[in-house]
C-alpha cells in the first residue's frame, strides 16, 4: 500500500513540475491529484460508500466546470472531491488498525490467562 502511495505521490509531482501558474493547468493538476487518489482508494474495498460516491461526482462536476471554462470553481470541486476520497480512506485505514488493535489485545488477554494459568499448576506443583 505505501508502494502505491508512493507511486501516486511521483506522479503527481511530475504533474505539479510540469505546470505554470496559469489556472487552467492548477485546474489540471488538482485534477490529477483527484485521480489518483481515487485509483489508490477503488484499490481499497472497504471505503465508505457515500463519501466516495459523493467524491466521485465531485470530481465529474469538476471536469464538467472545467469543460464549461469555470476553472476556479472545477478546481475547488476537484479539491473538495479529492479530500473526501482522503477522508474514506483514512477512515477505511482507521477501522482497519482498530480491529487489528482488538485482535491483539485479544491474544495478550489470552496469554495473560495462560500466564495466570500455568503459574497456578507450578505453585501447586512446587507445594507438594
Amino acid at each position: 500500500m505505501k508502494a502505491k502511495i508512493f507511486a501516486c505521490s511521483i506522479s503527481l509531482a511530475l504533474v505539479a513540475l510540469t505546470g505554470c501558474s496559469s489556472s487552467q493547468t492548477a485546474v489540471n493538476r488538482s485534477l490529477g491529484q483527484a485521480e489518483a487518489t481515487r485509483i489508490l482508494a477503488s484499490e481499497n474495498t472497504n471505503l465508505d460508500s457515500k463519501l466516495t460516491a459523493s467524491a466521485n461526482s465531485k470530481l465529474d462536476a469538476a471536469r464538467a466546470l472545467k469543460e464549461d471554462g469555470k476553472t476556479e470553481e472545477a478546481q475547488a470541486m476537484a479539491e473538495q472531491g479529492e479530500l473526501e476520497l482522503r477522508l474514506a480512506i483514512a477512515k477505511s485505514e482507521n477501522e482497519s488498525v482498530k480491529n487489528e488493535d482488538k485482535k491483539l489485545q485479544e491474544a495478550l488477554n489470552a496469554d495473560e490467562e495462560r500466564k495466570a494459568l500455568y503459574q497456578s499448576i507450578l505453585d501447586k506443583e512446587t507445594k507438594k
